[in-house]
């Protein structure tokens, strides 16, 4: 596929235009990711501050709550989980009912004795998930 770029500091607004034989499944990869928001609000007392999404490792629920954390902190968010499951890139996991995990902060996976798996991030965290392993 051929690609070109024109590179415009004065246009008001970022736009683009494919010309395309059919919709592919990678296409639809591509337009989904073009309209991915990077980057989410979170809150500390008074201070809201914008988080890359590529800065956090894990979004969570708790006691009806939903917080961001990053290696830094951890911030409160004002969205549900369901909200976030909308716009949220691939690279975030959905590992339980309150939980999102960035795929980018796993270094591995533990399976232990009693056939559960653990995930442990780059970070040394290890979120509360831990899933069983069917017998194959």
């Amino acid at each position: 596929m051929k690609t070109r770029f024109e590179i415009d500091p004065n246009l008001p607004e970022e736009w683009a235009e494919f010309h395309i034989h059919k919709m592919t499944e990678r296409l639809q990869r591509v337009v989904q990711d073009l309209g991915t928001t990077t980057q989410l609000w979170g809150y500390i007392d008074n201070i809201i501050k914008p988080l890359e999404l590529n800065e956090v490792y894990l979004i969570e629920s708790l006691q009806s709550k939903v917080y961001a954390k990053t290696a830094k902190q951890t911030y409160q968010v004002k969205k549900k989980l369901y909200e976030l499951e909308e716009f949220l890139p691939r690279n975030f996991v959905k590992i339980s009912r309150s939980e999102f995990v960035n795929l980018d902060y796993l270094d591995h996976l533990e399976v232990a004795a009693n056939a559960t798996v653990i995930l442990k991030l780059t970070n040394g965290q290890e979120p509360l998930w831990q899933g069983a392993v069917s017998k194959i």
